[in-house]
């Protein structure tokens, strides 16, 4: 007899995880990884085999791509004629560049939780706007 029966038939009784959903789940940190995730990401989204949830962070994580490298390269292209100029543009890449590696180490982490994945739309702001104003108006 064990010294903790209750912590043993708990365990006795837990399902293991499926291996399909610990694949999808280490494909979504693939396409998480900042910069190279590109890859995985286009991939995913390619080929037809992948389920729903991975596209869709596959999306995500093209989506964060594509903006930063739209603006790191908006910012690339800046005359500078001072030399306080220049260092505030170096400053603000790399600002811009770290908020892209942490805002992808923040997704991981809420895919590691279980978490939804999504970026906020302007039109999901206005929604949300329009039903509180919609309950205050009821109230």
């Amino acid at each position: 007899m064990s010294r903790y029966p209750k912590r043993d038939r708990q365990m006795a009784n837990s399902e293991p995880i499926s291996q399909d959903s610990t694949k999808e789940r280490i494909e979504m940190f693939l396409c998480l990884m900042p910069v190279f995730g590109l890859i995985p990401s286009a991939i995913a989204l390619v080929r037809q085999r992948s389920s729903r949830q991975v596209r869709d962070v596959s999306q995500v994580a093209i989506a964060l791509v594509v903006t930063w490298a739209i603006a790191y390269g908006a910012m690339g292209g800046v005359p500078t004629e001072g030399e306080t100029l220049q260092v505030t543009v170096e400053l603000m890449k790399a600002s811009l560049s770290s908020g892209y590696f942490a805002f992808c180490l923040y997704l991981m982490y809420r895919l590691y939780r279980h978490q939804a994945i999504a970026l906020i739309r302007l039109t999901d702001i206005s929604e949300r706007k329009e039903q509180r104003s919609s309950k205050q108006n009821q109230k």
